[in-house]
């Protein structure tokens, strides 16, 4: 039956609003739980978190990330935040739903699910997807709050919370109960994905009527970028509340370390162009305000202050990296099993980064 829950998924109500979400224990030994941080999956427009970690009749548990970040020892917590679907999921109740409240939904749920589980540890590593990138400010400062630490991000192909930097196609329209909803868009995304069902051996990942009727939905119009809001009375009309305000993207002190994977098919040219700069600006701040004045006062004048030049120039190239594949280039045996071992990486090689960076400074 369609409107079934998936193995494993919850459904429930946090902070006020619907929510959907999966947990994933680590299958390696206790000693990697205590050691690994909670891993929290979130996605991007008009798609559930179960493009994480499958779950539809006749899925292979091996044809997406979740499953392979378990297997290294993760704890993988995927959440979705509320959607309009056909047939319904969760209740279509959250058109006005805002960034703000996307960051404390995700990480009251965080909180939650630690809590259930008895997890060991306090800290979490965000990997956000495509217009997921636009809540890590809001979700940072809301996990703080409720005493957890955001050690690391990374972006899957993400966009950062400024308005209207990749504008949409036309086609704008607005559901009955107020979800921002562009099905013409839904065909640009299943090409992506046919072609990560082609670069992973042929076999077919997610039907294409499974997609289309369990895996996307509408989403909340403030969550975009455009500026806009739902009126309650049919229509999304200009917000009064700039995007960057609600973003916070230039909040760069409640960044956590800003790491990124980016794809590299011209299906996804946007990112595969973009995406390493546009992280990079705002890592590049992030190194900046975590050095500070009394860092800089550290190695003036010495040989440390050139070495520590030369790390933060580094930086984009080290820890933004290009990943075979386009905007799903998470999905599918080989390409989830890679991107796993590629997270794994990346979260140790950003310790290390920090560090070098300390080691300088201090």
């Amino acid at each position: 039956m369609d409107r079934a829950l998936y193995p494993s998924e919850v459904l429930d109500v946090v902070a006020n609003f619907p929510a959907l979400y999966h947990y994933q224990p680590a299958k390696r030994s206790t000693e990697d739980a205590k050691v690994n941080p909670l891993i929290v999956c979130v996605p991007g427009g008009l798609h559930l978190a179960r493009i994480f970690y499958g779950g539809h009749a006749g899925s292979r548990p091996t044809d997406f990330l979740s499953h392979w970040l378990s297997e290294l020892g993760y704890g993988v917590l995927s959440l979705s935040y509320p959607l309009e679907t056909e047939p319904e999921i969760m209740a279509a109740t959250a058109a006005r739903y805002r960034i703000k409240d996307w960051g404390e939904q995700a990480a009251k749920t965080a909180a939650k699910v630690m809590s259930e589980h008895n997890l060991p540890t306090r800290s979490v590593v965000l990997i956000s997807w495509s217009m997921g990138g636009r809540m890590v400010v809001p979700f940072t400062i809301a996990t703080k709050q409720l005493g957890l630490d955001v050690v690391q991000y990374i972006s899957f192909a993400a966009t950062p919370g400024f308005s209207s930097i990749r504008p949409l196609p036309p086609g704008l329209s607005c559901s009955p109960a107020g979800y921002f909803q562009v099905p013409a868009h839904l065909g640009a995304f299943w090409r992506q994905l046919s072609e990560m069902q082609d670069l992973n051996g042929g076999r077919e990942i997610v039907p294409e009527e499974l997609y289309l009727r369990q895996y996307v939905g509408g989403t909340p119009i403030n969550l975009i970028g455009l500026g806009l809001k739902y009126d309650g009375q049919g229509n999304f009309v200009q917000d009064e509340v700039p995007h960057e305000e609600d973003s916070r993207v230039l909040d760069i002190a409640n960044f956590p370390l800003i790491t990124a994977l980016y794809p590299t098919s011209s299906l996804d040219a946007s990112h595969a162009l973009a995406d390493r700069a546009s992280w990079g600006f705002l890592l590049t701040y992030k190194l900046e305000s975590m050095i500070g004045k009394a860092g800089v006062r550290q190695v003036q004048g010495t040989p440390k202050w050139q070495q520590l030049m030369d790390l933060v120039h580094s930086a984009p190239a080290r820890l933004c990296l290009p990943v075979t594949g386009n905007h799903f280039f998470f999905v599918g045996e080989k390409s989830a099993r890679d991107v796993a071992s590629r997270v794994d990486a990346l979260i140790r090689d950003a310790t290390e980064f920090q560090n070098q960076l300390l080691c300088l400074v201090s």
